[in-house]
């Protein structure tokens, strides 16, 4: 039976559904939402210090302004990178340099990353996609060289290597908790740290911190309730799914634009404000679930990872066979991705293929990339039917 497959799902529980409802309807009773979320998260990823932001953004800012850096300080950050963080880097008056990554795991490339860390006064480590980078050999280097090691874990929120949660085996980690992440608080970031020295700054920074107005939560909320739903089997079978092959039909360049983000500068200058209580208690509902979603994302993308192996023409990702993967998404390269995507559309699995994107002046390979969907509402036959589709198109392309 043909089943279309959105490219997230939010997988909202019951609890998490009356929760936002409640916040809606003016029910939700006054409480430490936020506080009890910080606390529930220090546990969680074993740190000594969380604390819970209105943004992925803000939550690097905070981190790289903890680390006391030095005005105009150079910040390193892999080439294949995500927008938003040069943006935040760049807003803060630092200067982003570029560093190869490994082409089979995306991440920095350790072998390549002491002959571009001279000069450096900290390094940007992306998980991309939920595979933990090879953190062991990344902090030897920078250990070596005296620089310290933000992680951006916003896609491996959850995952482990040997016991390790990303984002908690660096100096300190970064996590956004957007709609359509492992962990998400509808808009929200947070930042974690098992230094005690950044861990006092970062109280310091957010001391005459405020949290977001009930209006803008109560906005997020609404907005994230939307998402949720176009996500639902219904929303997105019935809605998003023929809207979307029918903009990839009519007009593409309304389809690009739907999936684009406004890349706005970031104003360093304005003090971020703390995450909402009643976000805090969606995020402590969120991580409740974390383990098992994860589970069932490591599970999908094993299996739809092996039943690709072969093709010609698509190069598969490899990942630490110790590390719990999180598998925000499965990227593979191929040689031209918009094709493969628009027809994965019509089969009914919605794709990307311009989530993340080069910096600096080289590129570590010249294939494309493609973001097969991977969450926690596909079944083994939905697995299954993407690999069949996967194959079929590649073979015909060939």
């Amino acid at each position: 039976m043909f089943r279309a497959i959105p490219r997230h799902n939010i997988n909202l529980t019951s609890a998490e559904i009356n929760w936002v409802f409640k916040q809606l309807s003016g029910n939700l009773e006054a409480g430490l939402g936020r506080q009890q979320f910080e606390t529930n998260a220090r546990e969680f990823f074993g740190v000594s210090h969380a604390l819970a932001v209105q943004s992925g953004r803000a939550a690097l800012h905070l981190a790289l302004a903890a680390l006391n850096l030095q005005d105009g300080a150079t910040i390193l950050l892999p080439r294949y990178c995500f927008f938003s963080l040069i943006k935040v880097v760049e807003g803060m008056g630092y200067t982003p340099r570029f560093a190869p990554i490994d082409p089979h795991t995306f991440a920095l490339d350790p072998a390549q990353l002491a002959s571009h860390i001279d000069g450096v006064d900290a390094v940007v480590v992306i998980h991309p996609f939920g595979q933990i980078a090879d953190m062991a050999s990344l902090q030897a280097v920078c250990n070596a060289h005296g620089v310290l090691l933000v992680e951006d874990a916003s896609q491996a929120t959850g995952a482990r290597l040997r016991g390790r949660c990303a984002g908690a085996i660096g100096d300190v980690g970064v996590f956004s908790l957007v709609s359509g992440k492992n962990l998400q608080t509808f808009g929200g970031g947070l930042v974690i740290t098992k230094n005690p020295e950044i861990g006092r700054r970062l109280t310091a920074l957010l001391a005459n911190g405020e949290p977001s107005s009930n209006t803008t939560v109560n906005t997020a909320f609404r907005d994230g309730l939307q998402r949720w739903f176009l996500t639902t089997p219904l929303g997105f079978r019935t809605l998003m799914n023929p809207l979307t092959q029918a903009l990839s039909i009519f007009s593409p360049t309304t389809l690009d634009r739907l999936t684009h983000e406004h890349r706005t500068p970031y104003d360093a200058t304005v003090t971020p404000k703390l995450l909402s209580d009643a976000q805090g208690g969606l995020g402590s509902l969120e991580l409740e679930q974390l383990d098992r979603r994860n589970d069932i994302r490591q599970a999908n993308a094993l299996r739809l990872l092996d039943g690709l192996k072969g093709l010609h023409g698509v190069v598969l990702p490899r990942f630490d066979p110790h590390a719990e993967n999180s598998f925000n998404a499965v990227a593979i390269r191929v040689p031209q991705a918009k094709p493969l995507a628009k027809r994965l559309r019509w089969a009914g699995f919605d794709t990307r293929d311009d989530y993340m994107e080069w910096f600096g002046e080289h590129k570590d390979f010249e294939d494309e990339v493609i973001y097969l969907p991977n969450h926690p509402a596909m079944s083994n036959q939905d697995i299954d039917r993407l690999v069949t589709a996967v194959r079929r198109i590649v073979n015909t392309q060939a």
